[in-house]
């Protein structure tokens, strides 16, 4: 039964989206992301998506500055479904963390407006 669930993860995964994503609220400045990425995406487009996702949610939280603190990747080789999970800690840019902090603008590049509100990102490409 677990395979037929896996087999059925995979194709729907490679059909309708590269990608798929969780987010998790673990405290008021920290969120995890977990993604599912097909095959295809391998596990550099799965993490791919994973840290875009991370840069739109720090921008929907009203920040723009963040940390990865946690960082998680796995394989089902049987599947070939890749997962990328991130641990994200917000920073304010006054605090000390800030020179070491991303930018989520900067991350999603000239069009970050559109792509904070497409949402998270379910391709693998861009």
């Amino acid at each position: 039964m677990r395979r037929l669930l896996f087999s059925i993860t995979a194709i729907a995964l490679t059909l309708s989206a590269c990608a798929t994503t969780d987010v998790q609220q673990l405290s008021q400045t920290s969120f995890k992301v977990s993604t599912r990425g097909a095959p295809a995406c391998g596990s550099a487009g799965t993490r791919n998506v994973a840290f875009r996702t991370a840069a739109v949610e720090v921008i929907r939280r009203g920040h723009d500055l963040f940390i990865i603190q946690g960082d998680t990747t796995g394989y089902d080789g049987w599947s070939g479904i890749n997962e990328q999970g991130m641990v994200v800690q917000l920073i304010d840019a006054r605090s000390p963390e800030a020179k070491n902090a991303l930018s989520a603008r900067q991350t999603l590049g000239a069009d970050w407006q559109k792509l904070v509100q497409e949402g998270a990102p379910i391709t693998c490409t861009n």
